[in-house]
C-alpha cells in the first residue's frame, strides 16, 4: 500500500510529466511548483532530472526499487539531523533539506512540524544594521534624556517629539515564503536586514511622539529631502499639527 508521502509524489510526477509533454521547460515547471506547492514543491534539480527521464521514454513515474530502503522516513537518524541543520540555519528551506536529507519535502515538512514542533513564519525586517559605536552613541542619548526627566512627570516623556525619513516601496522587495524561518514556541523570527533595491519607492517624512504620528509628509516624486523642503514644507506643517494637537484638550475643557 502506498503511502501519503509516495501518492504525493505521484502527483507532481505527474504534473512534470503532462507539462514536458508539451514541451514547457524544466524552469518554467519548477517555477508553476513553487506558487502551487510553495515550501512543499520538490527542488529544482528534482524537477530537472524528472523532466530529463520523461523525455528519454521512461513515462514510469514511480521510484524505482531500492534494496534496504526504509518503510518509513520519520527515523530518529533523520529527525537528529534534520534538527542540528535547522539549528545552524533556521532560515533553511525544505528544498534545501532535500539536498542534504535523502528523503521527500513532504517527509522533511512532516519531521520539521511534528517531529520537532517548528513553525514557519516570516522574518522580522530591521531598517539598519548598527555599529558598535552607532548603539552605544544611542545608548548614551536615551540616558540623558532619562536624566534630564528624572524629576519630571512622567507624561513629560510623552511630549518628546522625533522624526525621520523612511523609503516607502511600491513593491514587497522579497516574498513572505523566502524570508521564512522555523522557530519553535515563543521563539523571535531571523531578522531580515531591509535591502536597497532600486525599486519604485517614495520618500516619506514622519514625526511621531508618544500619543502617535504626529505629521507623515510624502516628499515629490523626482526630489529630493533638502533643507529648503524642510523648512518650507515640513517644519510648518509640524509646529501647525502641533499646536492643533495642544489646543484640543481646551476645546474639550470649553465644550462641557
Amino acid at each position: 500500500m502506498a503511502s501519503k508521502d509516495d501518492n504525493f509524489n505521484l502527483k507532481w510526477r505527474a504534473y512534470i510529466e503532462y507539462h514536458t509533454i508539451l514541451k514547457i521547460q524544466p524552469v518554467q515547471i519548477f517555477s508553476d511548483l513553487q506558487e502551487i506547492l510553495c515550501v512543499d514543491c520538490p527542488s529544482r534539480s528534482t524537477v530537472e532530472r524528472w523532466a530529463a527521464r520523461l523525455r528519454s521514454g521512461d513515462a514510469d513515474v514511480t521510484d524505482l526499487p531500492r534494496s534496504g530502503r526504509p518503510v518509513s522516513a520519520t527515523t530518529s537518524e533523520n529527525i537528529g539531523l534534520i534538527e542540528r541543520i535547522v539549528m545552524e540555519d533556521k532560515c533553511i528551506i525544505v528544498n534545501q533539506l532535500e539536498q542534504s536529507v535523502e528523503i521527500s519535502s513532504r517527509a522533511n515538512h512532516t519531521i520539521l512540524t511534528t517531529e520537532l514542533g517548528h513553525r514557519s513564519i516570516c522574518g522580522k525586517w530591521f531598517p539598519h544594521k548598527l555599529s558598535e559605536n552607532q548603539r552605544l552613541a544611542r545608548l548614551n542619548i536615551t540616558q540623558k534624556l532619562l536624566e534630564t526627566y528624572d524629576n519630571c512627570d512622567s507624561r513629560r516623556l510623552t511630549e518628546i517629539i522625533t522624526g525621520d525619513e523612511t523609503w516607502v516601496y511600491y513593491s514587497t522587495p522579497y516574498s513572505k515564503y523566502k524570508k521564512r524561518s522555523w522557530v519553535r514556541g515563543d521563539e523571535q523570527p531571523a531578522k531580515i536586514l531591509r535591502p536597497d533595491f532600486r525599486k519604485p519607492k517614495i520618500m516619506h517624512t514622519i514625526f511621531f511622539s508618544g500619543h502617535g504620528i504626529v505629521l507623515q509628509l510624502p516628499c515629490e516624486s523626482g526630489k529630493a529631502v533638502t533643507a529648503t523642503f524642510f523648512t518650507e514644507q515640513v517644519l510648518p506643517n509640524l509646529i501647525e499639527n502641533i499646536e492643533s494637537t495642544a489646543r484640543k484638550p481646551e476645546l474639550e475643557e470649553r465644550r462641557f
